[in-house]
């Protein structure tokens, strides 16, 4: 088993994040790699729910997640299967007594040192890692800033890039 974690400050509030990061339209913002993103079981964001996520790199695959655990704006959970790999991972939503949040990934990679595309599960999911909320953290405090300015959400990010058919 191979542990990953990552963290991020944010200015945005927990709410805020969430709105972001529950959004899931938009990853592809925080990481170019994804093709078809849908809910195809249960509510959004509802424990036992499924969400079905293609990869389009660095190799075409279906990410099958099923998430096992949320309380919006504080945390969530999910189990991940695809390529013979599974991960369990969790993100929180820290409040922070100066202001913003800090957003935490942590999760366990169960089969590791299995290679795709010349590299291990263990460096991919570690860049995806530091890629994706490196970028989300970008998002979140144009969100604050914006929101600070008077702005609505939509407005800031625009339109998503597609629709999620729900």
């Amino acid at each position: 088993m191979f542990r990953f974690e990552y963290a991020a400050q944010t200015k945005a509030s927990p709410q805020q994040a969430w709105q972001v990061f529950s959004d899931c339209r938009r990853w592809n913002h925080f990481a170019d790699i994804y093709g078809r993103i849908r809910w195809y079981e249960g509510r959004a964001w509802k424990p036992g729910s499924r969400l079905e996520i293609e990869i389009l790199r660095p190799v075409r695959t279906i990410v099958r997640h099923v998430i096992t655990s949320c309380v919006p704006a504080n945390r969530v959970g999910w189990i991940d299967h695809s390529l013979s790999v599974s991960i369990a991972q969790w993100v929180s939503f820290e409040e922070q007594p100066d202001g913003g949040t800090r957003v935490r990934t942590w999760g366990d990679l169960i089969h590791p040192g299995v290679e795709i595309a010349g590299q291990t599960m263990e460096h991919i999911v570690g860049s995806f890692t530091e890629t994706w909320y490196g970028n989300f953290r970008t998002t979140c405090d144009k969100v604050a800033e914006a929101a600070q300015a008077g702005l609505p959400y939509r407005r800031v990010l625009g339109p998503a890039p597609y629709s999620l058919g729900w």
